[in-house]
């Protein structure tokens, strides 16, 4: 259903790693008494279930739908559980912790988790730049100046593709981006925010704009919007 190693790499995923912060979201999202969804790990069957308890090491769990995810959740290693709260997908793994019979049913105990991802909803549609009119973009890092072309963009995040990656959270100043059709220059910081292999060897590299100006904003909001409509007139063969 959701692969962990993925969702991090994932520019729009938040992780929560402190125990008041995880103690918050179960504790919120209990009290709103919705399903989550649980995977029995090595077993690939979805069952639906709801938190009962959240207690301080373990979570208390309603046994699953159908009446068959008992017996796989008792033999798997480990699980992953995903749930819906403020408008965003949650994602965690965890291990059985204990279980006991309630009536003709079992009610799990399972771990906290250590970490709760959130995958948060895109404020902004993505958009890929024509490769005939490419968004140029060129930035200095550890003295070194590189120029690329972007992959992808919105109204706060770009990708880009390089022969090398760069870690996580750096912050580059000073990043130059050329808008084709008489656009002005922009100049933003950027943090990184997630870097993927890919096939070719090069890397995906994931960014979030950091403070950006609103006349920068609007130059960028401006050829979003150019950039949609002539999609949209290719899609529609009027280009």
């Amino acid at each position: 259903m959701f692969d962990i190693k993925k969702l991090k790499e994932n520019p729009d995923i938040k992780v929560y790693s402190k125990k008041q912060e995880i103690q918050a979201i179960l504790k919120g999202f209990t009290g709103q008494k919705k399903p989550v969804i649980i995977n029995p790990v090595p077993f690939n069957d979805e069952y639906t279930t709801n938190i009962l308890k959240v207690k301080d090491d373990y979570i208390v769990i309603d046994s699953m739908v159908p009446k068959l995810g008992n017996l796989k959740l008792i033999e798997s290693s480990y699980i992953k559980v995903a749930f819906k709260f403020s408008n965003n997908e949650h994602f965690f793994l965890s291990k059985l912790y204990n279980y006991e019979k309630d009536k003709d049913y079992f009610v799990f105990d399972i771990h906290k988790p250590v970490e709760i991802l959130s995958l948060e909803k895109r404020k902004f549609f993505r958009i890929e730049p024509s490769l005939n009119e490419p968004v140029k973009l060129s930035f200095f890092l550890n003295n070194k100046y590189f120029d690329t072309r972007l992959f992808d963009l919105s109204g706060e995040g770009f990708s880009f593709l390089l022969d090398f990656p760069i870690e996580k959270h750096t912050v580059l100043e000073g990043v130059k981006i050329q808008f084709p059709g008489g656009l002005p220059k922009i100049t933003v910081r950027l943090e990184i925010r997630s870097v993927v292999r890919l096939d070719n060897l090069k890397y995906k590299v994931g960014a979030q704009a950091i403070n950006l100006k609103p006349a920068w904003q609007d130059v960028l909001f401006k050829y979003i919007f150019r950039r949609q409509r002539e999609i949209v007139a290719a899609m529609k063969g009027t280009a």
